[in-house]
């Protein structure tokens, strides 16, 4: 407990200096996410968990960050909400498929980041971090496979860890506002991990 108290008193300082000695941006944007095939047949277990392999699928979704800057580091906070999707499930048993809606979920991470390359017009980057997301509607739900089963399939962990690292760039139009453009490699910790490519593309305004 002493512990945690500590981190958080010294989380608290570090982002009220950051207000004094940085700049202060604020990021809107949208996002694509790319999820990589999930599971094998090695998760396969008959009665428990009978359709261990997901297809790749995209979704969408959209977030804001508050970041502060400074000509070498950034940091900041990051609130993003993603739309739900569409993937196959497989059983390889038998072959059997299902097509399953993906659930929806909030993501609240930290980012830190380096800048490579610093210029009034132009800015490029490496960035990194982590959090934790929110399943929404996290409840079991009925389909019927492709043979004509009815099949259950649970609500994944509904506070799974998100950890992320990518390459950027902000393009500025002026002091206020600029062009956002960030791409991510992203591991999300559900019972099955999913891998996804993300890209998010926004507008940055200056304080």
């Amino acid at each position: 407990m002493r512990f945690i108290k500590i981190t958080l008193i010294t989380v608290l300082l570090f982002f009220s200096i950051s207000f004094v000695y940085a700049d202060t941006n604020l990021y809107l944007f949208g996002k694509g996410n790319f999820v990589m095939d999930s599971g094998s047949e090695d998760d396969y277990r008959p009665g428990e968990n009978d359709f261990p392999m997901a297809s790749s699928f995209n979704n969408f979704g959209f977030g804001l960050g508050v970041v502060f800057e400074s000509k070498k580091v950034f940091y900041g906070l990051e609130a993003h909400y993603t739309l739900s999707g569409n993937t196959t499930l497989t059983d390889p048993s038998d072959n059997d498929t299902v097509e399953v809606d993906t659930y929806k979920h909030i993501s609240g991470l930290i980012a830190l980041g380096f800048n490579l390359v610093y210029k009034p017009n132009l800015r490029l980057f490496i960035n990194g971090g982590g959090g934790v997301s929110l399943v929404l509607d996290a409840e079991m739900k009925t389909y019927t496979s492709q043979l004509g089963y009815e099949t259950q399939i649970e609500a994944p962990n509904k506070y799974p860890l998100t950890v992320f690292g990518g390459v950027g760039a902000v393009i500025n139009f002026s002091q206020s506002l600029g062009l956002w453009i960030n791409g991510r490699y992203q591991y999300l910790a559900i019972d099955v991990p999913e891998s996804a490519v993300v890209v998010l593309v926004g507008l940055v305004f200056g304080f």
